[in-house]
C-alpha cells in the first residue's frame, strides 16, 4: 500500500521518505513504521553510501512494500541506465538531457536548494521530472532552511514536491502545517550517529507525520 501512495502524484496524506538506509533491519523498521519510500545513497563520500551489491540486496528486502529510490550525484549515463531501482533522485548539476535519459528508465526526483527560485521554476516545468525535492544547500547535512521565506515559492510549485532539510520527529508536524508539502524526507533527523539509523526515531518521525495528516 505504501508504495502505491508514493507512486500516486495526487493529493492526500503527506508521504514519508526515509533516506540513507543501509541494512535490511533499517528497511524492516521503515516498513513497520508505515513509510512510503526509502532512499539508498550511491553518492561517493557519503557516510550513508551503499555498494551496488548492497543496493540490490536492500531492494530485494523491500520487496515492493515501499518505493525504493537510488540517490545519485552527477552520475554517468551508464550508471543511470544500470540502476536497479525504478526511482532515481538526482542531487548534482545534472542537465536536462541527463534527466531525460533517467526518466526513460523510471520516475525522477530532482533535488534543488530552497533559495534557487530560477532552478525550482525550471525543473517544475520539465516534463521529465516526476517530483521535486526541496532541500538546504547540503543534502543529508541536517541543516534546516527558512520555511517562512520559502512559503510563497512553495505555493506556486505545480509538480508534487518533497520537503527535506533538517526535519526531525520534533519539527516535522509544524513544517507540514506551514508548507503543506506532498511529501517529507528525513535522514540525519532519525539517526543516533552519523549514518546510523535509530529505529525509535524512525517510528517517532512517522508517527508525527501520520498525526499531522489526521
Amino acid at each position: 500500500m505504501s508504495s502505491e501512495r508514493w507512486n500516486d502524484p495526487g493529493t492526500g496524506p503527506t508521504r514519508i521518505k526515509i533516506c540513507g538506509l543501509r541494512t535490511s533491519e533499517d528497511i524492516e523498521t521503515a516498513v513497520k513504521a508505515n513509510t512510503d519510500a526509502i532512499g539508498l545513497v550511491l553518492a561517493e563520500g557519503s557516510p550513508r553510501k551503499v555498494s551496488e551489491e548492497t543496493l540490490s540486496t536492500l531492494t530485494d528486502a523491500a520487496n515492493d512494500r515501499v518505493a525504493v529510490i537510488s540517490l545519485m550525484v552527477d552520475p554517468s549515463e551508464q550508471q543511470i541506465r544500470q540502476r536497479v531501482t525504478d526511482w532515481i533522485q538526482l542531487h548534482g548539476s545534472e542537465d536536462a538531457s541527463l534527466v531525460q535519459i533517467a526518466a526513460e528508465a523510471g520516475p525522477v526526483i530532482r533535488a534543488i536548494p530552497f533559495d534557487d527560485v530560477a532552478a525550482i521554476e525550471r525543473w517544475d516545468a520539465d516534463p521529465n521530472v516526476a517530483r521535486l525535492l526541496i532541500d538546504s544547500h547540503r543534502g543529508g547535512s541536517g541543516v534546516v532552511f527558512d520555511h517562512d521565506a520559502f512559503a510563497e515559492v512553495a505555493s506556486a510549485i505545480t509538480t508534487p514536491w518533497i520537503l527535506a532539510g533538517g526535519l526531525t520527529p520534533e519539527t516535522v508536524a509544524a513544517a507540514i502545517e506551514r508548507l503543506r508539502p506532498w511529501g517529507v524526507d528525513v535522514s540525519s533527523g532519525v539517526e543516533s550517529a552519523r549514518g546510523i539509523k535509530d529505529p525509535k526515531r524512525i517510528a517517532a518521525f512517522c508517527q508525527a507525520v501520520h498525526a499531522a495528516n489526521s
